[in-house]
């Protein structure tokens, strides 16, 4: 008989999962609302309200969408055989204490290569995301042990994304922008993940019963002008690169992966688990990039709900035109 496996989550990782484990697992699904993508996959959804339903059983439980211990401590080590939980690579901090979560008033932190997963951590707390992302994988290891497996993925792409970084610059394009200014757009390399080795690693781990800690990361992490030449050469659309200075308190030129120096993590250890090759962002982006081709919203705020949290207006052409023209 089929093994089982409950996902939790409706978003691009959820999706992939949904994907990866049709071959030979009954899939359930369990999210607060549909997806748009259900009814073209093999799954069987269920309404899950997490704190109101009792948390599903399964051979295995994968939780896209744990962020502190709470999402974890409801689960049944006796009704559940393995936990998969999918945590983050902004809980690492360089030598000084720096961290994602706090780089605007502590200063981006720095570190020596590509972060393994012997690198130091944010201490557990309510404090941060970060913080409550290392609670919750604490509580997942002290409920499941060895059955408990934590992936931590960076910069996600893939499809039915609600933060499709990429669209930063398919828009642009689209819109017919051919000059777009951008900020360190060579140092600029902050970690891609994809969506899809997500959850063929997390097949493999199910499979094999491997438990611990893995980043989860493309062999190769790209800068900004890596990125925009691959969207720009695939969609056939050209626009010049400007690279901008980087004025306190501007925004202009800056992407979802701007970064004052390279954040890049080895997924090296998970893929050795799971004896895979390494991938690389471009060409696997292709897909993500095509679906916001054919997606592009009329209204990308509903679209793409997390986009909408960046403290600044990511398509603001008037204020990048102004910028350009002063340089």
């Amino acid at each position: 008989m089929a093994r089982s496996v409950a996902i939790i989550g409706a978003g691009q990782i959820a999706y992939e999962m949904v994907a990866a484990f049709s071959d030979d697992w009954r899939i359930t699904l369990h999210a607060r609302s549909a997806p748009q993508w259900l009814g073209v996959m093999p799954c069987h959804f269920v309404p899950f309200l997490r704190g109101e339903d009792e948390p599903p059983s399964a051979d295995c439980v994968i939780d896209t969408i744990a962020f502190d211990e709470g999402d974890v401590s409801g689960y049944d080590p006796d009704r559940v055989g393995r936990l998969i939980a999918i945590s983050s690579a902004s809980v690492y901090r360089d030598a000084e204490g720096r961290t994602l979560d706090e780089a605007a008033t502590c200063g981006f932190p720095e570190f020596a290569g590509p972060i393994t997963e012997d690198q130091a951590t944010v201490a557990r707390g309510p404090d941060t995301y970060s913080t409550r992302k290392i609670r919750m994988e604490m509580a997942a290891r002290a409920r499941f042990g060895e059955r408990a497996t934590i992936l931590r993925p960076c910069a996600i792409y893939g499809l039915w994304s609600r933060h499709p970084r990429e669209y930063w610059f398919v828009k642009r394009l689209l819109d017919g922008r051919t000059r777009i200014p951008v900020l360190h757009p060579e140092v600029s390399r902050f970690q891609t993940t994809n969506a899809r080795d997500i959850a063929e690693l997390a097949l493999e781990m199910a499979h094999a019963e491997i438990g611990g800690t893995f980043n989860i990361a493309d062999e190769y992490g790209p800068s900004v002008a890596d990125i925009a030449q691959n969207i720009c050469e695939f969609t056939g659309r050209q626009a010049e690169l400007v690279e901008v200075p980087a004025d306190k308190g501007s925004t202009i030129g800056r992407t979802p992966w701007s970064v004052p120096r390279p954040f890049l993590i080895d997924g090296s250890k998970a893929r050795n688990a799971c004896g895979r090759a390494g991938s690389t962002y471009w060409p696997n982006a292709r897909d993500a990039v095509e679906w916001l081709i054919e997606h592009n919203p009329a209204n990308w705020r509903a679209a793409f709900p997390q986009m909408t949290v960046y403290p600044w207006d990511l398509f603001d052409y008037a204020a990048e035109d102004a910028a350009m023209d002063a340089l």
